[in-house]
């Protein structure tokens, strides 16, 4: 009898475990896909934080760079109410001194800088300390070595009263407006001026010589306006950059002085404007009207009338029906008048320049100091 071998039985598929398979499939797809939607959500929401922070952090600090442009770009002073930026002629003095700390404070060198815009060129006035000048105030005539140190005589503040006194001495000199100035320590005063001069910021950039600089200047510079003025000299060519020593018979006889810096204010807007101008010395004291007409024509305004006033003023007035205009701004700034009245307002002063003339300045015994 045959034996019939035995068959193989087929596998059996555990279709409980194939379905579990498939379920794992499935199921770990819905899982991918559950975590790429709260990846998505997560992102976007850190996006739009990103994007708010971001925006706050440029509006601050678009803020901070604003305040940090207009501050001091040196200690202990603050930008003067008149901006600079827009002046095609603007002036600086450069006091150099011993130590901007020291009492008393010590001159060791004067300059005058003016940038000129409209002919781009740096002219920078050599002023040496040993010519003598008849100092503004009841000082009378003395070196320019002493004028810081006698303008802070007997100052509760010597500092921002010796200034005063050398920018006074300064505007005798040239006949012209001081916008800002710079003291500064002698040792310092070479590189902060070669950066006035063309020669850039390099050596300003060194951390040591910015901090000793801010250190030991005093400015009413801001940091924004100091930049635009190194950025216009730096700009031009050399020959465009001029160096002038002051001589004591540019003192004794300032006609030189007077036409320069009238040429360069020859088409500037107090001479474009062309408005007569009279002015009245309402003191005793002598020179003060002449002066002011000085001022007033090396500043490339018309002058038309020069004399005393019929009465003596404890204020000084500006009689004008012109209220904007760049000549009347100059003459209320570096006068330091601020009563500007109407003709009709000046007619109870009983002066006839007032009827002859667009500007009547009638200076007072409160400003007559800074004149004489």
């Amino acid at each position: 009898m045959r034996s019939v071998p035995a068959q193989r039985k087929a596998p059996i598929r555990n279709r409980s475990s194939s379905r579990t398979t498939k379920n794992k499939v499935n199921s770990g797809a819905g899982k991918k896909k559950l975590i790429n939607r709260g990846t998505q959500k997560y992102f976007s929401q850190m996006a739009l934080g990103g994007l708010i922070f971001f925006s706050a952090f440029i509006f601050l600090a678009g803020y901070s760079i604003y305040k940090y442009l207009n501050q001091a770009f040196a200690s202990a002073s603050s930008a003067d109410s008149y901006a600079i930026s827009d002046s095609s002629i603007v002036t600086l003095s450069f006091i150099e001194v011993e130590n901007v700390n020291a009492d008393p404070v010590i001159l060791k060198g004067l300059k005058y800088i003016v940038f000129d815009k409209n002919d781009e060129k740096v002219s920078v006035f050599d002023i040496p300390l040993d010519i003598k000048v008849d100092m503004t105030g009841k000082f009378g005539e003395e070196e320019i070595s002493k004028v810081f140190a006698l303008g802070a005589l007997n100052s509760t503040n010597v500092t921002v009263d010796g200034i005063k006194s050398v920018n006074n001495t300064i505007m005798r000199i040239f006949g012209f407006s001081i916008d800002r100035y710079i003291l500064v320590n002698e040792d310092l005063a070479e590189t902060l001026l070669n950066s006035f001069s063309g020669k850039g910021l390099s050596e300003i950039l060194n951390l040591q010589v910015a901090s000793d600089l801010k250190k030991f200047t005093i400015s009413n510079l801001t940091i924004s306006e100091y930049y635009s003025l190194v950025n216009f000299s730096g700009g031009l060519a050399k020959d465009k950059i001029a160096m002038y020593s002051i001589t004591q018979e540019d003192i004794n006889d300032s006609g030189n002085l007077d036409s320069q810096i009238a040429d360069m204010n020859f088409d500037g807007d107090i001479s474009r404007e062309e408005l007569s101008v009279a002015i009245l010395n309402g003191t005793d004291y002598p020179g003060v009207a002449m002066f002011g007409s000085r001022l007033v024509t090396n500043s490339g305004g018309r002058v038309v009338a020069v004399s005393n006033a019929a009465s003596r003023y404890e204020t000084s007035y500006i009689a004008t029906d012109i209220r904007d205009s760049a000549t009347l701004s100059y003459l209320s700034r570096v006068l330091g008048i601020r009563n500007i009245i109407s003709k009709q307002e000046a007619q109870k002063f009983n002066e006839n320049e007032v009827d002859r003339s667009e500007i009547t300045v009638i200076v007072g015994f409160d400003t007559a100091d800074s004149l004489y």
